[in-house]
Formats: structure tokens, C-alpha cells, sequence
């Protein structure tokens, strides 16, 4: 095997700060996929899960080639109710310094009542209680280290209700509230937490939902790069707690901030108020 070494990056600081090993949940395409390769580029080992096999392996062969890192390749159901033990169980001893949690696409965009309640707690485990679970895990030995860094994949849908998306947007905003109180809380010990709010992003999986659902110019309509938009958070990972893609990247006036920095706000000073009653 010829690796070619010339294409990772020489910094070590990444590494230093967010190694040796990253998990990529949602790893088999589009944003997850990039994800993969930008860490690795950067010197991280790489831990992908998804539950299709053979793109994690035809992805694993790639970075191992191109990068010369290491790649565990985990096949699992993350909507399932012990995702989180399976996961801890695979991962063994490997000291995982980036978690990237990037699954929980709704595969069903209906009305609430037109998807039956069993297939909704699908979804609410899979963006809620692996959400919880995994960044307890994880973030519990990157706290004990004083490094790390956690990611969690979300979209604008978050940030209130939308139709035909009831409990995609309830369970985003779930993971959106959870990130930004564990930045604020983790923020001072080592240890980066930034939430990534995408709107759109050019992926397979979008391209079809957009063709059944009749949405004209389905496959040439303009949409985001997942490799920009992947590099673009792991730059910014320092500065949490979240990133709102793309409008964190329009030019403003100094008078106008963000909404990326809007929020960030809200969080420093909530705390503060919420702090005189419960205690910092």
C-alpha cells in the first residue's frame, strides 16, 4: 500500500488538541463522509458508524490509503435503545477526542399524525437519547483528560417549529439546548463543544427526498458543499457554542451581529442570570 503522506496537514496542534481518535456518527456520505476526511487530513485516527457497511468500508480504505490513519468501521443503528453501550463496547479502549455526532436526517417529512408514534421514537432516540448518552460517555473521559472537542450536527429546523417537520425540529432543538449548555459548562476545561446548524447541504440522500418530493430542478438546483461546510466547523470548533450555516458567513456590519454570536450571548448571559438562583 502507498500512502501518500504529502497530503495531511504538518500542524500537530489538532491532534494535540482533539486526538488520537475521532468518532464520525453518520459517516457513510455527504457531511459525515467529509467530516472523515477533514479530521483525518488533520492526523486523526478515524471511528466511522453508519449502518451501511460496505460505503463505511469503500470510505475506510480510502482515508487509509490517502492518510495513512487508522479506521475502526462500526455498523450500527444509532436509533436503537442500546446504540450508546454497543458503541462503548466497540470503541474499547481507544481514547476518542473528537465526537462528531452528524446522524439524524428524518426519514419521514410528514404531518405528525401520518407517521405512526412507534417510528416517531425512533427518530426522538436517535437525535435525543444517543445524543445524551454518547456525549456523557464520551465527554466524561475528554473532561478527565482536559481536551477534546464534541460537534453536533444539527439544522436550522431547531431553531422552531416547522411543518411537516414537528418532531425533527423538537428533537434538533433538543440537541441544539444540550450543546450549548454543555459548551458553557465545558467551555473553561479544556474541552470545545460547537453545534453546526445547517439549512441545506448537497448530498444523495437530499438530492432524492428533493426528486419524490417533486421539488422542481431537484438535481441541478444550487445547494452547499459538504467539504466546505465540514471544514469550515472544524475551524471554528474553538469558538462555540454554535455556527449557523450559512448566514454566520454574510458579511454585517459591525452594529449587526451574527446570529451565531447572537446566540452565543444568550448563553453567557443566561447562565449568569440562571447562576444567581442555582448556583454556578
Amino acid at each position: 500500500m502507498t500512502i501518500d503522506i504529502t497530503t495531511r496537514q504538518a500542524d500537530t496542534s489538532f491532534p494535540n488538541r482533539y486526538g488520537p481518535w475521532a468518532l464520525i456518527a453518520g459517516a457513510s456520505h455527504g457531511v459525515g463522509a467529509a467530516f472523515a476526511q477533514q479530521v483525518a487530513t488533520r492526523g486523526l485516527n478515524c471511528i466511522l458508524v453508519a449502518r451501511n457497511q460496505s460505503a463505511l468500508q469503500s470510505l475506510k480504505q480510502q482515508l487509509e490509503s490517502r492518510y495513512g490513519v487508522e479506521v475502526l468501521t462500526i455498523s450500527q443503528d444509532l436509533s436503537a435503545a442500546d446504540a450508546t453501550s454497543r458503541l462503548l463496547a466497540a470503541t474499547g479502549t481507544r481514547q476518542v477526542g473528537l465526537l462528531i455526532y452528524n446522524a439524524g436526517g428524518d426519514p419521514f417529512i410528514s404531518q405528525f399524525l401520518n407517521t405512526d408514534a412507534e417510528r416517531w421514537k425512533s427518530l426522538l432516540r436517535l437525535n435525543a437519547q444517543t445524543v445524551l448518552e454518547a456525549s456523557h460517555a464520551y465527554g466524561g473521559q475528554m473532561l478527565a483528560r482536559r481536551r477534546g472537542g464534541l460537534i453536533l450536527v444539527g439544522s436550522h429546523a431547531a431553531l422552531g417549529g416547522v411543518r411537516k417537520l414537528g418532531m425533527y425540529s423538537a428533537t434538533k432543538a433538543f440537541s441544539l439546548n444540550l450543546g450549548e449548555s454543555l459548551w458553557a459548562e465545558w467551555k473553561d476545561q479544556g474541552v470545545d463543544v460547537l453545534n453546526l446548524l445547517i439549512s441545506t447541504v448537497d448530498t444523495p440522500m437530499m438530492r432524492q427526498t428533493m426528486q419524490r418530493l417533486n421539488i422542481p430542478n431537484a438535481m441541478t438546483m444550487q445547494l452547499p458543499q459538504a467539504d466546505d461546510i465540514a471544514r469550515l466547523a472544524l475551524q471554528e470548533l474553538p469558538n462555540g457554542p454554535t455556527l449557523v450555516h450559512p448566514d454566520d458567513l454574510v458579511r454585517r456590519n459591525d452594529d449587526e451581529p451574527s446570529p451565531g454570536h447572537r446566540r452565543r450571548e444568550h448563553v453567557v448571559s443566561k447562565s449568569a442570570e440562571a447562576a444567581v438562583f442555582i448556583g454556578e
